[in-house]
């Protein structure tokens, strides 16, 4: 059976002029479109834009920052005489302590500001170091408010000042009032240790949410005036907040660094 259909093959002439089926035509549907694709692909990387950004935490603040008045007696609370949103000024007294000796004592503010936070009660038994008050200093020159952003110093090193800044505030959702614009304005040249941040920001414990490992860099950010709308600053709808700005308020700030190609970030040019 099978000779017979072999030699039956044989006699069959060849069909030499018969046009040869390379490929199906969805087949080279597919070819092209790939090609297309690989196409694009080369061209985006070498022409596309990538936003590069770096996102940090921060506070609206004042450029004095906040600091603390600590007791130089040791001793019983006798009266505070000032209370949280309160203004003081240089030298005013703060809180009277009855010391060891019987003898009461007067503790003084060493700068003007607002009172941010009371650490004592009145009968309370002090240290002398202990912290007493925190205050957000305003008698630095160029008083206003700003924002300190606190960037890890492995991701500072393309910040300059004139980046711009989209600020979230945590007292105005986003989702319905927008972000803050600002500006860099000054960038540290060194990374903040523990201690200059607790100054800063009023204290070991208001430090610890903006160290994250490593020691940071104090980004100072100038917010964008804008008259028309209701809080005096810019946001990125029409007219952000019905209500005023506060200072001590969180934010989670964006720095924009400018555009890359995808060709120059995969080469971290």
């Amino acid at each position: 059976m099978f000779r017979f259909k072999a030699l039956q093959r044989m006699r069959e002439p060849d069909e030499l002029d018969s046009p040869t089926l390379l490929a199906a035509p969805r087949g080279w549907i597919a070819l092209f479109v790939v090609m297309i694709t690989m196409a694009a692909a080369v061209i985006w990387a070498f022409a596309g834009q990538l936003l590069i950004s770096v996102s940090a935490p921060g506070l609206l603040t004042r450029p004095g920052g906040t600091a603390q008045v600590q007791s130089p007696f040791t001793g019983m609370v006798q009266r505070v005489l000032t209370q949280p949103t309160a203004t003081v000024t240089a030298g005013q007294t703060v809180i009277e302590v009855q010391d060891l000796a019987g003898q009461i004592r007067r503790i003084t503010s060493p700068f003007a500001g607002h009172v941010v936070g009371l650490a004592v009660s009145d009968g309370q038994m002090i240290d002398v170091g202990s912290a007493v008050l925190t205050v957000e200093r305003t008698d630095v020159s160029g008083d206003r408010m700003i924002a300190m952003v606190f960037v890890p110093a492995d991701r500072a090193a393309r910040l300059f000042p004139g980046n711009k800044v989209d600020l979230a505030v945590s007292t105005a959702p986003p989702a319905a009032f927008g972000l803050l614009r600002g500006t860099v304005t000054s960038v540290s040249p060194y990374p903040l240790t523990s201690e200059a941040l607790s100054g800063l920001v009023g204290g070991e414990l208001a430090a610890r949410q903006f160290a994250s490992g490593s020691a940071p860099r104090l980004v100072i950010v100038d917010l964008v005036r804008d008259e028309n709308t209701r809080s005096g600053f810019a946001w990125s709808n029409t007219s952000g907040p019905q209500t005023a700005l506060t200072t001590q308020v969180g934010v989670s700030a964006t720095i924009n660094l400018g555009k890359q190609t995808p060709f120059n970030l995969i080469l971290g040019r």
